[in-house]
């Protein structure tokens, strides 16, 4: 078992921390070979990852009692880190004084992360999609995964290119900046449909009144990633701000309850921006069999990614059924390589 997870943390150092986070790559090479903190990690859920949950679990108490000399070492909380050196040491002690706690946060929660930047692409894929629908509907928008919903707003919110192009909501008080990769979709030269609906599915939402859960949301939040942990406090505020719906379950297993539900005067597109990572291989084919089956009964967009390559869009119109690739995405939002005609 610990050998597995030590693999694990090796992975992680390896390809989803390098170029990100010094500080959770330097921690995740230590871990891999010390037991004491291996042993720890495993009391991890088996259906989350080991080493974002464990640092989670640290950053989450480390916030909580910022005296420790480990907060020293976390430029989230300490603008003047410069240094990792005997960094370890404090991560060490750190969780073997506080196990107790880490184990409940372990088995208990979730790696929900609501990276709002990723309506920078959800933006235009929606647009893009009802190209090929009938024009004058309002929009019912459905998320799985959708965590405290704050990609249920992407027409709430402001955006911009690296070239200075400014689209969406333009009086929006949270902006969101991405580079085109090549070629700029045009199609973001139209207007945003009116929305009648914001519904958002989740094994567990947040709930915006309790401020644990927005604090567990907001480590995990990298401790070196100022912008995205400003970025969704942001987007906080303005999700406050909006009506949503929001239902605890399995989001696959309900599209079919929620779609038949809606009137017929809302074009349902629904949407999923990692979660299919979570399932195998054999659920995301049964989730597209679905979406096709649901499109018999009426028009819908379903836009999607980590199932087939890159980011697509299905639109069934009158029963035709239609994918198409999108653009190729950072997985944050941070840059879009537009490729739909």
């Amino acid at each position: 078992m610990n050998r597995d997870i030590a693999s694990s943390f090796i992975r992680f150092a390896e390809h989803e921390c390098e170029n990100s986070s010094a500080l959770y790559g330097y921690l995740s090479h230590k871990i891999a070979v010390d037991n004491e903190i291996l042993l720890l990690a495993a009391n991890c859920r088996t259906d989350q990852p080991v080493p974002n949950m464990l640092f989670a679990a640290v950053h989450y108490l480390l916030r909580q009692d910022m005296s420790h000399p480990l907060a020293a070492f976390y430029p989230s909380i300490n603008a003047g880190v410069r240094s990792l050196q005997g960094v370890f040491k404090q991560f060490k002690a750190f969780c073997l004084l506080r196990s107790d706690k880490i184990i409940v946060l372990l088995g208990s929660r979730l790696v929900q992360t609501n990276e709002v930047r990723r309506c920078a692409y959800l933006y235009p894929a929606i647009l893009a999609g009802l190209l090929r629908m009938k024009p004058g509907r309002d929009l019912a928008l459905i998320e799985v995964g959708t965590s405290a919903g704050l990609n249920l707003l992407p027409d709430k919110y402001q955006y911009s290119d690296a070239k200075g192009v400014v689209y969406g909501a333009k009086e929006s008080s949270l902006k969101l900046e991405t580079q085109f990769i090549g070629r700029y979709p045009m199609v973001l030269q139209r207007r945003f449909p009116k929305v009648s609906h914001r519904i958002g599915v989740d094994l567990n939402i947040i709930d915006l009144q309790n401020k644990d859960e927005i604090d567990w949301l907001l480590a995990l939040v990298w401790p070196e990633h100022h912008q995205r942990r400003a970025l969704l406090e942001a987007a906080l505020l303005v999700r406050a701000e909006t009506e949503v719906e929001l239902y605890q379950g399995d989001g696959f297993a309900m599209l079919e309850e929620i779609v038949t539900q809606l009137p017929e005067h809302s074009l349902p597109c629904i949407y999923h921006t990692h979660v299919a990572n979570q399932i195998s291989t054999q659920a995301k084919q049964a989730l597209l069999v679905n979406i096709s089956a649901l499109g018999q009964g009426r028009d819908l967009l379903h836009i999607y990614n980590n199932i087939k390559p890159n980011l697509r869009c299905t639109s069934i119109s009158n029963g035709e059924e239609a994918d198409f690739v999108l653009a190729k995405t950072d997985g944050h939002g941070r840059w879009i390589k537009w490729l739909a005609e």
